[in-house]
């Protein structure tokens, strides 16, 4: 993520890669590798990092800045080593434009939008009203954060849009394809999985749209799953952790016709 990133503050020192292991039970440390830092160094470099990036966002919009807003991990207080720091600013105008900068050790990502145009994505947009549910505000003028925030939680309380019966015709269609597109190249293993963890990722989606739930975190889809449709949960799980690829995809069929089980296949016409 080094090209086209704004450098603040100290250098940022790239990750190897490398886990860290815990105290209890798990590999030592590499040699070559530097301890983890302690929780409270995190928060404080957390901490420092939020304050610098205000103070960049401010030195640059603050003719139009009618707002700074904390979303993801760290407004949860849950950022890990490889967190980035997510804001949302409002902006007087019209406006919809993203920037990456790096601020001591960590990326900051900064989305751009017009207070219109942040309302009516609230209302619009399948990702924005989770993003925005914990978020806070670090900066505002006349409530502008504060009223998005309120109003992203009220669309949050009414939970998603549901689909009509041609979406989910269309959904069935979409997710089929990638199964199908993957059972083709059975011949070349390399593609075919490649092209059935596209297919996992699309029936993951198709299960928030089809039960209307708003989608989980990446880290979460397995757990969320699994708590609300254990056979689904269960049939991902042995997708996902098959070393077989015949089994894997006898899996992934098995996985569509569970999922789309009450929608029909598109009408005929011949």
């Amino acid at each position: 993520m080094d090209d086209g990133t704004v450098e603040l503050g100290a250098a940022h020192t790239p990750s190897d890669g490398s886990s860290v292991a815990s105290p209890q039970g798990d590999p030592p440390l590499p040699t070559d590798a530097a301890p983890a830092p302690a929780k409270d160094e995190s928060i404080a470099e957390t901490a420092q990092v939020i304050a610098k990036a205000v103070r960049y966002v401010k030195a640059k919009r603050g003719g139009d800045l009618a707002a700074i807003v904390l979303a993801g991990s760290a407004a949860r207080d849950a950022m890990t080593s490889h967190s980035d720091v997510d804001l949302l600013v409002l902006v007087l105008g019209s406006d919809n434009s993203h920037e990456l900068v790096r601020i001591l050790s960590r990326i900051v990502e900064i989305r751009y939008l017009g207070v219109s145009e942040s309302e009516e994505q609230v209302n619009t947009s399948p990702r924005l009203p989770i993003i925005l549910r914990k978020a806070r505000v670090l900066y505002e003028l006349e409530a502008a954060g504060s009223q998005l925030l309120q109003k992203a939680y009220a669309r949050f309380r009414q939970g998603p849009p549901s689909l009509t019966i041609h979406e989910k015709i269309r959904l069935r269609a979409t997710v089929l394809h990638w199964l199908g597109k993957a059972e083709d190249q059975q011949a070349d293993m390399a593609i075919a999985r490649h092209l059935l963890s596209i297919f996992l990722d699309e029936a993951m989606s198709a299960f928030y749209q089809l039960r209307g739930f708003w989608p989980a975190s990446p880290v979460e889809h397995l757990r969320f799953i699994s708590q609300r449709d254990h056979a689904m949960g269960d049939l991902l799980h042995q997708a996902f952790t098959a070393t077989d690829l015949s089994d894997q995809l006898a899996t992934a069929r098995r996985i569509a016709d569970h999922l789309f089980k009450d929608i029909p296949a598109p009408a005929r016409i011949d």
